[in-house]
């Protein structure tokens, strides 16, 4: 007994002087990540919500439609990292993430029609459309709703498949559901153990031994653009209700489309790309053997997929 005490007041003071060093910093982090946040977007409130978006760039319009635990500004990265410059990036923030507000009976179908509401006051006609994991289903459903103001649709790591109500979820996915609810334990995470946080979102760990030092900076990046994380959890869990809830339509998709996705995928099973591929008629499948969620290890690989179809499709 008396040296469980010592050990247990041993580790007491391990953890004080843990957080005492770390929370300072962690807390200027945070203070910058909200400024960021707040200076990068703007509300629209519109029919069928309140939507936060951000534009930037100039050239084709692309309307990028982000994951779980993402945003805005998320999407903005993905779109930097997944096609580069030459492009009209409207990104935004899905119901329940950051400051789009979750309406009394949303749906992907009244997601999709949000977007419409967004094109509509910026005044843009017709966009690519990348979803990007659970961005899926309400960028396919947008593609099924309005093909006339959808050139390509570019499905990313994607959901493509509801679930059936009272399925329970994975134990993973509770545990980060947990992590996301506290800022200063996600950042303990995003920080110190990396190769844990990225294993519980998709990215197996032999792939993230693998990781070059630059493929190692970007994973940092993409886990440093969700601070704060707990402002991204009401999203998270609006998500999961609405596939429960509803169903992703593809029959009247029209427009050209590129599935990307690794066979590794812990996190979003190669079977959904498998099935967005089937149920869209005129869709490109291009796997990967290994990358994980996200598919961090292939991104030049996948920044090229993506650039080429584009052209293919442009001329």
């Amino acid at each position: 007994m008396k040296i469980l005490l010592i050990l247990i007041v041993t580790l007491v003071c391990v953890a004080v002087v843990f957080i005492a060093l770390t929370y300072p910093r962690f807390h200027r982090e945070m203070r910058t990540a909200q400024d960021h946040l707040l200076a990068g977007s703007e509300v629209l409130k519109a029919e069928h919500g309140d939507i936060e978006y951000a534009v930037k760039g100039e050239g084709t319009p692309v309307l990028l439609v982000h994951g779980a635990g993402g945003g805005y500004d998320q999407g903005l990265w993905y779109g930097e990292v997944s096609l580069g410059r030459g492009y009209k990036f409207i990104s935004v923030s899905r119901y329940g993430f950051l400051r789009s507000s979750i309406p009394e009976n949303p749906s992907i179908k009244t997601q999709a029609a949000l977007y419409k509401d967004l094109l509509d006051y910026l005044r843009i006609e017709k966009v690519v459309v990348i979803g990007a994991s659970a961005g899926g289903p309400s960028a396919m459903q947008f593609a099924n709703d309005y093909p006339d103001r959808c050139s390509a649709l570019i499905l990313l790591s994607a959901v493509s498949m509801t679930r059936a109500q009272g399925d329970k979820a994975p134990l993973y996915v509770n545990i980060i559901h947990l992590i996301q609810q506290s800022d200063y334990v996600y950042w303990l995470f995003a920080k110190f153990f990396q190769s844990t946080i990225l294993n519980l979102m998709g990215v197996p760990s032999n792939v993230y031994q693998s990781f070059t030092v630059q493929e190692k900076e970007l994973s940092q990046e993409m886990l440093d653009i969700m601070h704060p994380m707990s402002r991204r959890y009401k999203g998270t869990i609006n998500d999961g209700r609405m596939l429960e809830l509803g169903s992703v339509s593809t029959s009247n998709i029209t427009a050209p489309t590129l599935i990307v996705h690794a066979k590794d995928d812990a996190l979003v099973s190669y079977s959904h790309a498998e099935n967005a591929h089937k149920n869209i008629k005129q869709s490109k499948l291009i796997p990967f053997d290994t990358g994980g969620h996200a598919m961090l290890s292939q991104m030049d690989k996948v920044k090229g997929c993506v650039k080429e179809f584009l052209k293919d499709i442009s001329r």
